[in-house]
């Protein structure tokens, strides 16, 4: 009987200054060695806020504009009492296309420095 075990992307970690407002080109998701990341399930990620205090909300698109990508997974992300907080899905939601970022924040996060890791779990060889 074969086995099967989860193959994880060691995704380049983001580092933002956060702004109110979605920005209409999203930021593509790459490894470690700086290459696409086609064929995954988005599993979650963790974020780290500069001080506790506001919510920032993290979307991940099928392509670069936001406008007319699909959105494949998006969650708010609460630092009212932290500086860091995860999310996780299960199960995982596909993407067969490179996927890409876009992380925004309310008015309390507004200007703070944000930094995140995406989760993602290989589905596919190119």
């Amino acid at each position: 009987m074969a086995r099967f075990l989860p193959v994880y992307v060691n995704t380049t970690p983001f580092e933002v200054t956060l702004s109110n407002s979605e920005a209409g080109t999203a930021t593509k998701i790459t490894d470690g060695a700086g290459k696409g990341c086609a064929g995954v399930l988005v599993r979650g990620l963790v974020g780290n806020l500069a001080s506790s205090g506001g919510k920032v909300t993290v979307n991940i698109y099928n392509a670069a504009a936001t406008a007319t990508a699909v959105q494949q997974y998006s969650v708010e992300l609460d630092f009212t009492s932290t500086t860091e907080t995860s999310n996780t899905q299960e199960p995982g939601i596909p993407v067969l296309s490179d996927p890409h970022i876009t992380m925004t924040a309310d008015s309390t996060a507004n200007g703070k420095d944000f930094a995140c890791i995406v989760y993602l779990q290989k589905i596919a060889v190119d």
